[in-house]
């Protein structure tokens, strides 16, 4: 009994230490690194098969692409943009992020598209197969659950609360596209841990609410605990962490092809906004969307342009870029005009994407410019251009009818250093070779 005690004197006194540094860690500006990396591209992910060919890897992450289009677009049309999340697909990035105390490793998909971060937990009442681990609340002895008068409970949408007084319990539910998937569960507060990629220290934090998951029924991919939610919202990572990253996050994505990992930076990375190469773009997310919304103007090819006045989601979760069908036609048409041939009839991938055949001629492919509210993005070949066998393949394509929402996918976003900050509203862009950072 007194050696029992007397280690649990040794970790109580070890752990309140490192409590002691984590809540200072809070209260200062700690801008860390860590690593994401695609579910099925980059070798560090633990579901990469090196043995799948790139067309067999672009149809699955294509299919989701246009999964989580569908996602987004219900999202819209019928809650009117509030707040909510979105089930884990095959075209995401992953992070691996610990917690609980002892702290559990867990696999989750960053995504910009949700604020609310959440995992699925034991024990399941309906649940899911899942490939990774799974976090037990039980055995965190700093994990709380949140009561109904809790402020990040107050966050959520009331259509998405069922609050007991009785049990002061703040549940919570969330349906995805029309239905097809649910999950519910208990909203509660642990410590996270992240793993610097910069120099391998830890980085905690106390207090992070997130949903317990009790019930997931539906489609859900096996292979994530949940979702990191990146998005705008008071519930989202970002702004909880709040002013120890000075409400900033970044990315650097890395072409698919590269299998080199991606960097996710909580703190500011783009000192200078208005810098050589440097666009700044402001939100016009309305809250409660948890989406970021960009003002698009146009869009050009060489001297070719045509001109809009529409608003477009940056999303992390979505693999294609997604473009109204009259937008995109006008697209294609100004595409096969700089490349000077047609897309082939006999798509390789069964997908709506346009291919062209490299065997017949030595293809250039363009940039493509958005004219976004603030300044140009310039796209070059490689963010929207990707290769699979013998076609190169354009990775924007038409969204179902003309005024669903518009979407700039993450193949697009590849080799920028792109950077969120949620208190001044914009969003910067600056052009990085971002594999150099990536190992």
């Amino acid at each position: 009994m007194c050696i029992l005690l007397y280690f649990l004197a040794i970790f109580s006194f070890t752990y309140l230490k490192h409590l002691c540094l984590i809540e200072a860690q809070t209260q200062t500006n700690a801008a860390f690194t860590i690593d994401l990396f695609h579910r099925y591209y980059s070798p560090k992910s633990p579901f990469y098969n090196s043995s799948m060919s790139s067309t067999q890897l672009f149809h699955k992450v294509s299919l989701s692409s246009a999964s989580r289009y569908h996602e987004i677009k219900w999202l819209q049309n019928n809650l009117g943009g509030v707040s909510t999340n979105i089930v884990p697909n095959e075209g995401d990035f992953l992070m691996q992020i610990s917690v609980g105390t002892p702290p559990v490793q867990l696999v989750a998909a960053a995504v910009t598209g949700t604020d609310l971060t959440w995992f699925q937990c034991k024990p399941c009442i309906l649940c899911y197969q899942q490939n990774t681990s799974s976090f037990d609340p039980a055995s965190s002895i700093t994990y709380q659950n949140l009561p109904c008068d809790a402020q990040h409970c107050s966050s959520l949408d009331t259509t998405h609360i069922n609050c007991d007084p009785k049990e002061n319990l703040c549940r919570y539910w969330y349906t995805y596209g029309n239905a097809t998937a649910i999950t519910e569960g208990v909203m509660g507060s642990d410590s996270f841990f992240f793993t610097n990629s910069d120099g391998d220290e830890t980085v905690a934090y106390t207090s992070i609410a997130f949903g317990c998951g009790y019930q997931q029924n539906g489609y859900f991919d096996n292979d994530s605990a949940g979702v990191v939610g990146l998005g705008n919202g008071p519930l989202s990572l970002v702004s909880q962490l709040g002013p120890s990253i000075s409400y900033k996050f970044s990315y650097c994505l890395t072409s698919v092809n590269s299998h080199q990992v991606s960097k996710l930076r909580f703190g500011g990375v783009i000192e200078d906004a208005s810098g050589n190469g440097v666009m700044t773009t402001p939100l016009l997310t309305i809250n409660p969307s948890p989406f970021y919304n960009l003002g698009l103007n146009g869009i050009s090819i060489g001297q070719m342009s045509i001109n809009m006045n529409r608003d477009i989601i940056i999303d992390t979760g979505t693999t294609l870029t997604y473009l109204d069908p009259s937008i995109f036609y006008n697209i294609e048409a100004m595409v096969n005009n700089a490349i000077g041939t047609n897309p082939v009839t006999n798509n390789p991938l069964l997908e709506p994407v346009l291919c062209y055949d490299t065997t017949t001629a030595a293809l250039i492919p363009p940039d493509i410019v958005f004219h976004l509210n603030g300044g140009d993005l310039v796209l070059k070949a490689n963010n929207i251009f990707f290769s699979i066998g013998n076609y190169l393949c354009l990775s924007i394509t038409a969204s179902p009818k003309d005024g669903d929402p518009m979407v700039l996918g993450n193949m697009a976003q590849v080799n920028l250093e792109i950077e969120f900050d949620l208190l001044s509203k914009t969003v910067s862009f600056s052009p990085k070779e971002c594999y150099q950072e990536s190992s």
